[in-house]
Order: C-alpha cells, then sequence, then structure tokens
C-alpha cells in the first residue's frame, strides 16, 4: 500500500539537549528520532503539536514554548505494518520546542506505539544511531542557530 502521511516533529529542547526516542520497528530498529505525531484531519500542524506534547510529554502549555519552524523534511520508506506492506512518503514539519520546565523528567512520557528508550543527548552528538530525519532537523537546526 502506498501513502503519503505527515507527521508533526519536535526538537524537544530542554537545556543543553534534546528528547530522542529509540525506535523499535523495522527498518528503524535501533535508530533514535526525534518526538513525532500525527496531523489529525482538520487540525493545524501547530495546535497539533501542543496538543500532543502536553498528552503524550505530560507538560502543561506553561512548561514548553514552540519557538520556530526549524525545517520540512521528506524521507520514503518501505515496511510491514501489521502484516500489510507499507511504501510510505512521510513529510515532516519540524519545530523547535524549549523545555522550560525547570524539573523536567523523561520518566513520565508514555511509551509511543512504535518506540521506546528515551533519552537526552548533546544537539551536536556523533554517537547515537539516527533516523534520516533526525540528522536533517540536527543539521538544519545548526545552520539556523549559528
Amino acid at each position: 500500500m502506498k501513502t503519503i502521511r505527515t507527521w508533526v516533529y519536535a526538537i524537544l529542547k530542554y537545556k543543553d539537549n534534546i528528547v530522542v526516542i529509540k525506535k523499535w520497528r523495522w527498518p528503524f530498529t535501533g535508530l533514535y528520532d526525534l518526538p513525532w505525531w500525527k496531523i489529525e484531519h482538520g487540525e493545524k500542524n501547530i495546535v497539533s503539536l501542543e496538543r500532543e506534547i502536553i498528552e503524550e510529554v505530560w507538560l502543561e502549555k506553561s512548561d514548553f514554548n514552540i519557538e520556530k519552524l526549524i525545517t520540512v523534511e521528506e524521507d520514503f520508506v518501505q515496511h510491514v505494518w501489521q502484516w500489510e506492506e507499507k511504501d510510505e512518503h512521510i513529510i515532516a514539519i519540524v519545530y523547535l520546542v524549549n523545555i522550560t520546565k525547570d524539573d523536567f523528567n523523561m520518566n513520565y512520557i508514555e511509551k509511543w506505539w512504535d518506540a521506546n528508550g528515551l533519552k537526552l543527548i548533546q544537539i551536536n552528538d556523533k554517537e547515537t544511531p539516527k533516523t534520516n530525519i533526525l540528522k536533517k532537523a540536527i543539521e538544519k537546526f545548526l545552520i539556523i542557530n549559528n
């Protein structure tokens, strides 16, 4: 099945680090990605981003601020989901989101359906294996912020 998926991603910045999640589903097994969420039909991407951060990361609206759009990226992925082959064109809308809460604790973040393992990394981390979207988002972030 061929589909186009539009997702909103967050570079969730906390102090000098960003939140990344470890994916477990093939073909991304073992790679880290930015937190991402589906944009609901009829919902603006910024509204989706705010809603999902509140629901999934358990932050209050006063605990974060959406600073700016970083990039819009694309990726093409072939995988199997629920016994069906998928050929997906992914549109990734990536925002920089600053976590302003002093005592941010990742233990509250729910495990996503196709990812587990959360960690904070430096934006210029070279060791963590990354998805294409994460690599491109970090590259654009560094260009914009230098």
